[in-house]
């Protein structure tokens, strides 16, 4: 029976024979079971025919995995099968056709469930952005695939309007109803300044309040189309992006409010969305992602470079002591390098490293883990003023790898950090302004102060550290950090993020977080012995590391 002859069978969809055949001639270089997804190297076949599916073991019918997922690397071809439930898989390869057809099985492929520990995912019954909870894809969801090649070419269909663009299809996605996952295949790049003779240049335009200075460097390549690119002088010209440069849209009054923040895609009043790169090389460079009143949003495996304002933000503005409503955040297994140097508004090169990693600032239920933060200068804040308010956050098994400084700087704010490494950092935590952290078993190497305050009239939040090691680190610089004696003691607070709800003791609090009563523990998947942390933590945390921890052998 050929491959291509169906099985009998009461089913409409025909059942493929799992009978390898000249399965000596594919040669598969590695076979990764990884967290919701199986990576697969296949050297290149001569014939450069191929096709890969899989199933779930034990069952009949194999799933073709679509073509986009399978990304060339020279000579070997790099398969990653996402959106996979916990479980043991098969995949089978084929290539050629006809009578030179060759297939192989690879059996027995155990897949685990990411950790989807802290506040995310805190009495939240359905999944977060495009994935169910466990790690399947939601009902009716979009899947959008982009590269560098097809950022200014890629469509989607979205309320009866066909955008184009990747751009300009996420900033339309409000209009969207079902769940939409973005899938990354490389570096997605942007770089106007150096662009095509007779552009426009940053250095024409100087001001005590804002220039680009020397923000972009590097040979110039084909812009990602549609993002803002304003320069403020005597008045704001307001540029976008175009292919090989930039345009002037508008000239404003120097007194006008601009709102859209230097290179970065805004994403406004939707939900339900997974960005994720595939593979080990997906990110963006010169470009910020901005969510603003969004709900259930997944950021994951891409890699954050060079950007000119925030990397990522994730915003909700809203009046004082307002319920807080938007949020349920997952950030994970990603990496943040630094930003690039521009001026900002107040007055001085003060953003020499971009601006924000991270910046967050009246949202809830957020879960930053398995990231890396490296050389970021200002790494994160929750809360950019003092009646900002952010509720119910989760930081764990991140790596703050010679990071300087705000990891975070928060206010108003209730704060669970664990298992994080801090390694050769200059500055660690710096609450703020009511905010309240809880500081559980984490491990600060080298860092000049773990926790810290400003010389301002701001006033300190408070810190409670419990079961934590720290290794040839300063001091810690004010009094507001109690270092424990019991899991369950009480220090003196004021963290009260929106009216009515008293956080003071969000952290033995069964209501307010995962915490196990009985046991008189955080309840999440992975609590590590901090001394373990230094091994640990680089191998699982930033882009490309979708392994459990429990599962070593997959994280080299």
């Amino acid at each position: 029976m050929s491959a291509d002859d169906p099985v009998d069978t009461d089913d409409t969809t025909p059942v493929i024979e799992d009978a390898d055949i000249n399965a000596d001639s594919i040669r598969v270089s590695s076979v990764l079971g990884l967290n919701e997804q199986i990576c697969i190297n296949i050297l290149k076949p001569d014939s450069g025919e191929y096709a890969v599916s899989y199933r779930e073991t034990g069952t009949e019918n194999f799933i073709s995995v679509d073509k986009e997922l399978v990304l060339d690397d020279g000579d070997m071809l790099k398969c990653y099968i996402l959106g996979l439930k916990k479980g043991v898989y098969d995949v089978r390869i084929e290539t050629g056709s006809g009578e030179g057809l060759s297939r192989m099985t690879v059996h027995g492929i155990d897949v685990e469930r990411q950790d989807r520990s802290g506040y995310a995912h805190f009495g939240r019954e359905e999944g977060i952005g495009g994935y169910n909870n466990d790690g399947t894809v939601k009902d009716g969801a979009k899947i959008l695939y982009v590269s560098n090649e097809t950022k200014n070419t890629v469509t989607m269909e979205i309320g009866g309007t066909t955008y184009t663009g990747l751009a300009a299809i996420l900033e339309a996605n409000q209009h969207m109803e079902e769940p939409l996952i973005v899938r990354v295949l490389d570096t997605i790049v942007t770089n106007q300044w150096n662009s095509k003779e007779g552009s426009p240049s940053p250095e024409d335009y100087t001001s005590d309040y804002y220039s680009i200075g020397e923000a972009f460097s590097g040979e110039y390549g084909e812009n990602l189309i549609g993002l803002p690119a304003p320069i403020f002088a005597e008045q704001i010209y307001e540029y976008v992006t175009t292919a090989d440069g930039i345009t002037l849209l508008s000239v404003m009054d120097g007194e006008t409010i601009y709102e859209r923040a230097l290179n970065t895609i805004l994403i406004e009043n939707t939900k339900d969305i997974t960005i994720e790169g595939v593979g080990e090389n997906a990110g963006f460079c010169q470009i910020g992602i901005n969510f603003l009143y969004s709900d259930s949003i997944e950021i994951k495996n891409l890699t954050f470079s060079d950007y000119p304002a925030d990397g990522l933000g994730l915003q909700a503005y809203q009046s004082q002591g307002d319920t807080i409503v938007h949020g349920w955040y997952w950030i994970h297994n990603n990496t943040f390098n630094v930003g690039c140097q521009t001026w900002n508004g107040w007055g001085g090169p003060q953003d020499s490293d971009g601006d924000e990693a991270v910046s967050i600032a009246d949202v809830r239920n957020v879960t930053l883990s398995y990231n890396e933060f490296y050389q970021t200068g200002k790494s994160m804040i929750f809360g950019g003023w003092e009646y900002d308010a952010c509720m119910n956050f989760s930081l764990h098994h991140n790596h703050y790898r010679e990071a300087e400084q705000r990891l975070p700087l928060s206010r108003n704010s209730n704060i669970h950090s664990y298992n994080n490494y801090f390694d050769n950092c200059w500055r660690g935590l710096s609450p703020r302004t009511s905010s309240y952290v809880f500081s559980e078993a984490n491990y600060f190497e080298n860092v000049d102060s773990p926790f810290y305050g400003d010389s301002g009239t701001e006033t300190f939040g408070a810190v409670k550290s419990w079961n934590e090691i720290y290794y040839e680190c300063g001091d810690i610089e004010f009094s507001e950090v109690v270092i424990a004696s019991d899991r369950e003691e009480y220090v003196e607070n004021t963290c009260m993020p929106e009216e009515g709800t008293d956080c003071s003791k969000f952290d033995i609090d069964s209501a307010l977080f995962y915490y196990d009563a009985d046991n008189k523990c955080s309840d999440v998947e992975f609590m590590l012995d901090p001394k373990d942390i230094p091994e640990l933590i680089p191998k699982y945390a930033g882009a490309g590391s979708l392994a459990r921890i429990d599962d070593p052998d997959t994280a080299e």
